[in-house]
């Protein structure tokens, strides 16, 4: 990195930065380069509020010639999007919304906000309700705090009425970039305290039109008073100029996609290089410490044949006129491979996070979870992309907000999807807090974990399209991902193998997309080096999980939405009494696997539930979407008391094979507190909680890859009764088995089940020979346990007879 600086700054008060909290802003239809920009700030209203206009779109050009397109919704949402051509900013603006209105400020015009200009100029809203947007009107009105001749000499600027030291004008819009030029040109050429300000012109303002409604008041003053309580006693922030440029790896000028953030607080200032990249760049920025990230391209990033590196300078301190050159030639390569590989070919795909993190908390870059951004950043190589090589410059660590890097790579034998693809392998390098100099690490077979898969297709009369995906999550202590080889795997036998770096810290969570589309989860484990394990996925017909909900969901937990995963490994008691409460999360159903459980629709669900043989209530039908952990909220009595939970289901990915789970149990206030371990807590976790007793079936039958069982043969019914995760097992289980081959129309006598020393029960039945009307299998299963806690699992259409 080359530094320059030059001493000269623009001074503006602190407010028109803090109190107003300027946002990053990208050209028309780029998709932000950057992590989200902070969000707005609570709407500050100091007068009336508008009135919602009917839902539209309009055209706004602005004092400087920038043009936007603002849709506006049918509540008084503003959405703003730049338009090609107009004024001399280059793409770069600020955005922010205040009192439900939505500002844009060009780069040029930030040196005389709070001085020479009035902010108001550009609240694209307001000009829209004010019928000035260009569907209106052709010019803009402005009272220019200047004489008649000043205030004509401006560009584009024509004078009505003239009084004193003061001008009325308008701007006409098609002449407005002049104006815009001559703002930038200043301003760049100003020294001291000149900087902001324009000779002989004392203040541009907005002049509401005749029957326009009332601007609302100046956004600079209406938040003084905040701002001084925010920013070092009220006083005035330096702005200096930064200026980033580039060379790229092969030592020609660079094209730039990134982000540069104000690491005290993005708020303050955050900016993009915009796909598909820019060139040299200058952003007025007030004084502080800045991390610059971009990846440098030896040309656009539409031309497929450019070379990339991604160029780290996560500390930049900017006192003075800066300027940066990123330079790509002293990256180092990426790649990573196995000590010991496999004959067959390996087809590689990988992929590069590092997210900076400003002190505030706001973020740039690309996070584990959102790797399909590197499309744009082009720190994505896979056979899509080309399989470029990857590079990245070497950092230290930060000493002010925080800096997050992590490579991935996948290798798949023979394919990297499809039914030809063999053994996958995903490598985690999470290094964690700087780029190292050295990026080609070797590993061993060794360090590798194996994961043994068994994959089944759906019971179904039609034949199976096969498995969408088998897939492994992985947590950092810094972010999670999904980004995985494996979709479209056969049927049948597999094995896959992970690799983190910091196997102490990482968990994994395996997870299969049936051929439903049902996506299955499986728990969350570490998995050390050289470990192996076994697993089996969509066996069987689906039942309740008992499986403890996680807290924090990659979707939606219990925290709240949001792709923040810190702590992968806590979870809430499945089904828990505190007082007169008790909290069942009905998150989903499990296959043989009693500590799977699915995210997936219901096309019907009803929940009823009874106290002392009265309904307490009744959810009702009907399909619906949860969204999970999905907590039930049990009214109990303050004394024991008996109670009956029923729970109908059939899931859209599979609504022929519906299932019916009825528990009773009896519980009372004073029942013993369950021995929870310190990654489990219960639904209120400042109290203790105590088990709600409910006994849970799983299916373990012997079927083939197509869940279906040989008609006219003896089969063994076997299954698993078992408590919630983390309660201990049930003692002294009876069990019966019935069996329905017309959808539980009739049923078997019920048949007496064997416990057996694995913790399974079987009962021995015969199959029928196969017809079309005897064709299906359903089943029942009726458990009592010691303590007279009961389950009956009912599942119609469990499996199907080959025939």
């Amino acid at each position: 990195m080359t530094i320059h600086h030059r001493l000269h700054f623009a001074r503006l008060p602190r407010l028109a930065t803090a109190g107003l909290a300027l946002a990053l802003a990208l050209a028309a239809g780029a998709a932000p380069a950057a992590a989200a920009p902070p969000l707005d700030p609570t709407p500050h209203v100091t007068g009336p509020a508008p009135r919602a206009p009917e839902a539209s779109t309009s055209t706004v050009t602005l004092l400087t010639g920038d043009r936007f397109q603002v849709d506006v919704d049918e509540r008084g949402g503003q959405q703003v999007s730049r338009l090609p051509g107009g004024g001399p900013a280059g793409g770069t603006f600020s955005q922010f919304t205040l009192g439900g209105d939505t500002y844009v400020v060009p780069s040029e015009v930030v040196p005389y906000l709070g001085k020479t200009i009035d902010l108001r100029l550009f609240n694209v809203g307001y000009l829209v309700r004010a019928k000035l947007d260009d569907e209106r009107s052709a010019t803009l009105p402005v009272t220019v705090r200047a004489g008649r001749a000043q205030a004509e000499a401006l560009p584009a600027t024509s004078v009505t009425a003239a009084a004193g030291s003061a001008a009325s004008a308008t701007v006409t819009k098609k002449e407005a970039p002049a104006l815009g030029r001559l703002l930038a040109e200043t301003w760049r050429g100003a020294k001291g305290d000149a900087a902001g300000t324009l000779p002989g012109i004392e203040r541009i303002e907005l002049a509401a039109p005749k029957g326009a409604p009332e601007p609302p008041p100046s956004p600079l003053a209406a938040d003084a008073p905040a701002a001084r309580a925010a920013g070092e006693g009220g006083g005035e922030l330096s702005y200096h100029m930064l200026t980033v440029d580039s060379i790229a790896r092969d030592g020609t000028p660079g094209t730039m996609i990134g982000a540069v953030q104000n690491v005290t607080d993005g708020a303050l200032a955050t900016f993009a290089f915009t796909y598909p990249g820019e060139g040299k760049k200058s952003f007025m920025v007030p004084e502080g410490t800045y991390s610059i990230m971009a990846s440098v391209l030896t040309a656009p990033a539409t031309d497929l044949t450019s070379e990339t590196a991604l160029v780290i300078e996560p500390e930049v301190r900017v006192g003075a006129d800066t300027s940066v050159v990123l330079d790509a030639r002293k990256a180092v390569r990426y790649r990573p491979t196995l000590a010991s590989p496999p004959q067959a070919p390996l087809i590689r795909s990988e992929s590069l996070s590092f997210v900076r993190t400003s002190a505030a908390g706001d973020e740039t870059g690309i996070s584990p979870s959102g790797l399909i951004a590197g499309f744009t950043w082009k720190t994505y190589s896979d056979p899509v992309t080309g399989s470029p090589d990857l590079y990245v410059t070497p950092t230290r660590p930060v000493r002010k907000g925080d800096f997050k890097f992590t490579g991935f790579t996948l290798l798949a034998e023979n394919a990297d999807s499809g039914p030809e693809m063999g053994a996958t392998y995903k490598l985690v390098f999470a290094y964690g807090d700087a780029v190292p100099g050295r990026l080609t690490p070797v590993v061993r077979k060794s360090e590798l974990a194996a994961v043994r898969s068994t994959l089944y297709n759906t019971a179904s009369d039609a034949a199976s399209p096969g498995p969408v995906t088998r897939a492994s999550y992985v947590f950092l202590p810094w972010g999670w991902s999904d980004v995985n080889h494996g979709y479209l795997p056969a049927a049948g036998e597999r094995v896959d193998y992970v690799y983190s770096t910091r196997p102490g810290e990482t968990y994994w969570q395996h997870v299969m997309a049936a051929d439903t589309n049902e996506v299955i989860l499986g728990e969350r484990r570490k998995l050390r080096p050289g470990q192996e394990i076994t697993e089996v996925w969509n066996l069987g017909p689906r039942t309740p999980s008992a499986a403890a909900t996680y807290v924090q969901e990659t979707l939606l937990g219990v925290g709240g939405p949001g792709s923040t995963v810190d702590e992968p490994w806590l979870q809430v008691c499945l089904a828990c009494r505190q007082g007169s409460l008790g909290a069942v999360y009905l998150n989903g159903l499990a296959d043989s696997a009693p500590l799977h459980s699915t995210s997936e629709a219901y096309a019907a669900s009803r929940t009823t539930f009874y106290r002392d043989g009265k309904l307490a209530f009744d959810l009702g039908t009907g399909g619906y979407t949860p969204y999970l952990p999905m907590p039930l909220s049990l009214p109990l009595a303050p004394r024991p008391a008996d109670y009956r939970l029923v729970w109908d289901f059939a899931s859209q990915g599979n609504p022929q094979s519906p299932s019916r789970t009825e528990w009773t149990f009896r519980s009372g206030p004073r029942d013993a507190a369950a021995a929870l371990p310190r990654t489990v807590q219960c639904a209120d976790s400042t109290r203790p909680c105590s088990f709600l007793p409910l006994l849970f079936v799983h299916w373990n039958l012997s079927l083939d890859l197509d869940s279906r069982a040989k008609a006219g043969q003896p089969f063994d019914v076997v299954f698993r009764v078992s408590r919630q995760q983390h309660q201990a097992r049930p003692a002294g289980v009876r069990a019966t088995v019935e069996v329905s081959y017309d959808d539980g129309k009739t049923w078997s006598a019920p048949r007496t089940a064997t416990a057996r020393r694995d913790g399974t029960f079987t009962a021995p039945i015969t199959h029928p020979e196969y017809s079309e009307p005897v064709r299906w299998v359903s089943l029942r299963v009726n458990a009592r346990a010691g303590d007279g806690s009961t389950v009956t699992q009912t599942n119609i259409r469990a499996y199907r007879l080959a025939g």
